[in-house]
């Protein structure tokens, strides 16, 4: 009879140990979903933060791996387009390059296209 008892406690406890083991190894643990995408956008930011510049409306384009946003100098709009696909520091850095080139040259921008193979600058006329 002892032995009976002994042998229902050890399979009760050996059910018991395996269904905790199985309710914890079915825990579905979340996670955030991280792209190339993401990064880019964080280091845009970061990038445009550490530049100094103020931009105003910025649409995405994922269709064609473009931003598009608004760069205010001498209260002149420009429009700038920059690449999902290339490296948001270098991009910036280049706007930059453009911008103190314009200023020693005293020209006026329109239109500063970094998305493509070849990037190109706008001037306008007036």
């Amino acid at each position: 009879m002892k032995l009976f008892r002994i042998a229902i406690l050890l399979l009760f406890l050996l059910i018991l140990t395996f269904s905790v083991y199985n309710y914890s190894t079915n825990i579905k643990t979340t996670q955030t979903p991280f792209s190339t995408q993401n990064n880019f956008y964080k280091n845009l930011d970061l990038a445009i933060n550490t530049a100094k510049i103020t931009i105003s409306n910025r649409l995405v384009r994922d269709f064609n791996n473009e931003v598009e946003f608004y760069f205010v100098y001498n209260e002149n709009p420009i429009k700038v387009l920059l690449s999902t696909q290339k490296d948001p520091f270098w991009q910036v850095a280049t706007l930059q390059q453009v911008v103190k080139t314009v200023k020693m040259n005293q020209g006026k921008l329109k239109l500063v296209d970094l998305s493509s193979k070849h990037p190109y600058v706008t001037f306008k006329n007036n």
